[in-house]
């Protein structure tokens, strides 16, 4: 942080960021407006940079801006976490287990899974948070969050694992679309054909890379979707081809998506990451157990042919 930069300018940096404009921040901030101009002045003196340009008696943030807030919120998000754990400790409110989840799995097994997991009105509440994948691993590394559940990663040293399902790839195709006449997929069939690709980041498209050029083809890509629900929407939608697996599919199939066998086999694997030496009143591993039984289950119930996995 710059010399003489206050917690108080990087409030007011966040809150104009937030609300779009000066009038704004100070309603979020309860200061008059000629207060909020102040302190933004001072932390670009501070940052020796521009924030913000003005433009017809609007701002807009500059791209260095972008990039601080990016920084800010991660730590003003760290700072929100701090309060609501000492708000709970001041209310003697039960032990809550933060469980990082990228989206898809918070959305289509955690639900069951924690369902079943309150049942036991002496286990502990749960706080989920989604990430990416690369998030998840970041938050559980740096001890901030019990569990991680995401696609599997790279070994981590000091982070454990648990795989909690193989899922084989599924091809998505929109409604009405030639090849949902094919009973299987094969890469030729997408040669030229308007694709949906999924996250570079989080690995899902990198392997798709990888035999696409081993066949020799090359799919259009019309649109990269890091988010697998999101990019199955978007071939329900019309919009191309994705893959897909049982799980991030499951709620887009009774909507209309069209599912089909994808050769060569290619499979996605999610895992659950904790760190190894920590201890914890969470009982982790009975949280494990729901966790993988759960997501088991919907897979038979919805690819009942694709691979489960019993290894660790």
């Amino acid at each position: 942080m710059p010399a003489g930069l206050k917690h108080k300018h990087l409030e007011a940096f966040r809150a104009v960021m937030k609300a779009g404009s000066i009038t704004g921040a100070a309603k979020l901030l309860r200061m008059t407006q000629p207060g909020v101009s102040k302190l933004l002045t001072q932390a670009e003196q501070l940052c020796e940079f521009p924030l913000f340009e003005r433009r017809q008696g609007r701002i807009a943030p500059t791209s260095r801006a972008l990039l601080l807030f990016e920084e800010t919120e991660r730590l003003f998000v760290g700072l929100d976490d701090i309060s609501r754990i000492v708000d709970r400790l001041r209310e003697n409110e039960p032990h809550r287990a933060i469980i990082a989840s990228i989206p898809m799995l918070a959305q289509e097994v955690l639900p069951d899974a924690v369902s079943e997991w309150l049942r036991n009105p002496a286990n502990s509440r749960i706080h989920v948070t989604t990430r990416d994948a690369g998030g998840v691993m970041a938050v559980v590394s740096a001890r901030r969050a019990d569990l991680g559940v995401a696609k599997a990663m790279d070994k981590v040293p000091g982070i454990r694992s648990l795989q909690l399902v193989r899922c084989r790839v599924l091809c998505a195709l929109p409604p009405g679309h030639p090849l949902c006449e094919k009973e299987v997929i094969t890469p030729a069939d997408l040669d030229g054909q308007p694709y949906i690709a999924l996250s570079r980041h989080e690995g899902l498209q990198t392997e798709l890379d990888f035999l696409f050029e081993r066949y020799k083809v090359r799919p259009v890509e019309v649109v990269e979707c890091p988010l697998i629900v999101g990019a199955g929407a978007m071939a329900l939608a019309g919009v191309g081809i994705t893959f897909q697996d049982a799980l991030s599919a499951r709620s887009l199939v009774p909507r209309g998506l069209v599912l089909r066998p994808f050769e060569p086999t290619v499979t996605f694997d999610y895992r659950a990451f904790w760190v190894e030496e920590v201890q914890t009143r969470f009982d982790r591993a009975q949280f494990l157990y729901l966790l993988r039984e759960t997501a088991q289950r919907i897979l038979a119930e919805t690819d009942p042919q694709s691979p489960v996995s019993q290894t660790g």
